[in-house]
């Protein structure tokens, strides 16, 4: 099993099926179409280029191409400038009657939508994979702010059931400015809350502006790789920063928030300093913990800490007589090795990024070093904020600064447990987005110890085949939306042909689908179909639309068009998918020497 998922993961082998599937049922869309209407087809073929494998069977010649760049169907008849006998013009394409020639035209992308919608019919019975609609909250935003806590689940918003994150994250997100009633679970009880999203414009991932509502929520969690600094009470019992809390008293954790909440209903404290004067007052017995953890090798531990003992006694005795003003929270001193610096990312280190690599130095960050402010964001007790971060600060400058410099503030605490303030002097870096567009980024590329993660995601099944067919309709219907909008905005010029991808691109795509399994890899494949099916029904030559148009205008006119404009059609659509090859190449090539 595990050899068949490694070559099933090749980005190669992933590429040649997923192409391979979609190219052969849109084919199989023009080939039955043509069948039925008893026209005779000379060439069914998957690829272009040099014949890789072929037999004949019925007077067709079925062909694989070594080029896996698409497919053809040859029907008989289809050279404008060959005569066809009297006797075989009913086998002819060009002979055949306007509606069948249309039929056959529009057979291939129909396929295509139709292979889409079996796949994603078939999804709904084995289940879709959908995000829980339970929050990750950020510090100083309008969800902290009116009560929301990390680990909150949305079950009603207006008293419309939420069933996923997507539920939940449409109303929000369609409701800047509206007062919405939110219906939680929290430690197994429902609660009420009213929360104001706030208004703010955001660009889609297909680049557009738009106005959306926003509480300072996300999906993604603070794992439960923690840091540990000298101050920290796990420290007495030799966990280490990257180490992980599995379970605690048999609780299993997954989480930073779960551990947090866990010590605060077994202490019976609300932070460090309180668990720290209960243990140096000796008024009360603290019922020990169990904790099992994971070390940065891989090595699962299970420890007992007793708080009665001489050594906690004496750790309590250092916090107390720190005599802190404020008495900071679990969540302000139980801290994720997922804001906690690793290294310099050597991965990307090149003579490009010597600039990146000395700021670094200078900057002063060591390994161990755990983020916990940065000027203009606050205080820090998310990565989520840190990422945001680099992707905003960047905003204030223009692609023709090259040479500027972002003066920032970061406030660390080392593992010593010592708060260190640096003052850093980061570069800017021209680059592209994923739009392909030029773009600046803050050239500050951190490795963190751990990395945040997401709730186990549900299978979301369909309960009958009308439930089924009404979720299948419904993506396909998201998924052509989608690719409508970002065909348009390339016809607009709001993304610009660079996004164009080739054969390369869509490797890349199959590979990364592969490698997150199949059901990961179908959901692909049916985007693909959809992607492809509809690009089909452009209005330009030598596609699938073209030929609708033409067939448009001969049903309008009551005549074809004259044989030569028929001609030139060809040979400009000839044109056009050679000028569309180069540009994907050309656009692949160029993402290639930008990666490396």
């Amino acid at each position: 099993m595990d050899i068949l998922q490694a070559v099933f993961s090749n980005t190669i082998v992933a590429f040649i099926i997923l192409i391979g599937v979609v190219v052969f049922v849109h084919e199989l869309g023009h080939f039955l179409a043509g069948k039925i209407f008893g026209l005779e087809i000379e060439e069914f073929s998957i690829g272009f280029g040099p014949k890789a494998f072929s037999i004949r069977k019925n007077n067709t010649d079925y062909r694989i191409n070594w080029l896996p760049l698409g497919g053809y169907v040859r029907f008989y008849g289809s050279d404008l400038e060959t005569n066809v006998p009297i006797e075989k013009k009913e086998k002819s394409i060009l002979h055949a009657k306007l509606y069948k020639r249309a039929i056959v035209a529009f057979a291939g992308p129909l396929a295509n939508f139709i292979l889409s919608l079996c796949i994603m019919v078939g999804m709904a019975f084995y289940g879709i994979p959908e995000n829980p609609a339970v929050v990750s909250v950020l510090p100083n935003s309008i969800a902290e702010q009116s009560g929301l806590k990390t680990g909150d689940k949305v079950i009603k918003i207006n008293e419309k059931n939420i069933k996923n994150w997507k539920d939940f994250s449409n109303i929000v997100s369609n409701s800047p400015e509206k007062s919405l009633n939110f219906t939680i679970v929290r430690d197994d009880q429902e609660k009420s809350l009213v929360l104001t999203p706030q208004k703010q414009e955001i660009e889609t991932p297909l680049g557009n502006k738009q106005t959306s509502g926003r509480i300072g929520v996300t999906a993604t969690f603070t794992s439960s790789h923690l840091f540990i600094d000298k101050k920290n009470f796990l420290s007495e019992v030799g966990l280490k920063t990257g180490d992980k809390i599995v379970s605690i008293n048999n609780i299993k954790i997954d989480f930073l928030f779960q551990f947090i909440n866990a010590m605060e209903t077994i202490t019976k404290t609300h932070s460090q300093n309180e668990l720290a004067k209960k243990i140096y007052a000796r008024t009360t017995s603290i019922t020990p913990v169990n904790i099992e953890y994971l070390t940065t090798n891989n090595v699962t531990k299970k420890i007992q800490i007793n708080f009665d003992t001489p050594n906690f006694y004496n750790w309590a005795q250092k916090i107390v007589q720190q005599k802190l003003e404020k008495s900071l929270s679990w969540q302000d001193t139980l801290l994720s090795a997922d804001q906690t610096i690793g290294n310099y990312d050597t991965l990307q280190h090149n003579d490009k990024r010597e600039p990146a690599f000395h700021a670094w130095q200078k900057c002063g960050l060591l390994s161990g070093d755990t983020i916990v402010a940065i000027e203009g964001v606050g205080k820090i007790t998310s990565p989520f904020q840190i990422y945001n971060w680099l992707d905003d600060a960047p905003k204030a400058f223009s692609a023709n600064n090259k040479n500027a410099i972002l003066h920032s503030k970061i406030n660390v605490i080392s593992e010593q447990g010592f708060l260190k303030p640096l003052s850093c002097e980061i570069p800017l870096r021209i680059g592209f987005d994923h739009l392909n567009r030029e773009h600046v980024f803050l050239d500050f590329p951190l490795q963190f110890k751990s990395y945040m993660a997401v709730m186990p995601v549900h299978l979301s099944k369909a309960n009958s085949i009308r439930d089924a067919l009404q979720i299948g309709f419904n993506a396909v219907q998201q998924q052509i939306l989608l690719t409508y909008n970002a065909i348009k905005m390339l016809f607009t010029g709001s993304i610009p042909l660079s996004n164009l991808g080739g054969p390369i691109a869509i490797a890349s795509v199959a590979g990364d689908a592969a490698k997150g399994g199949l059901v990961v890899f179908l959901l692909t494949m049916a985007f693909i179909s959809t992607n492809i099916g509809l690009m089909n029904l452009l209005p330009l030559p030598a596609l699938d639309g073209g030929m609708l148009l033409l067939h448009g205008v001969e049903a309008a006119y009551g005549k074809p068009l004259p044989k030569s404009v028929q001609i030139a059609i060809q040979r400009i659509g000839v044109i056009f998918i050679i000028f569309l090859f180069i540009i994907v190449f050309y656009n692949d090539l160029l993402r290639l020497i930008r990666f490396y």
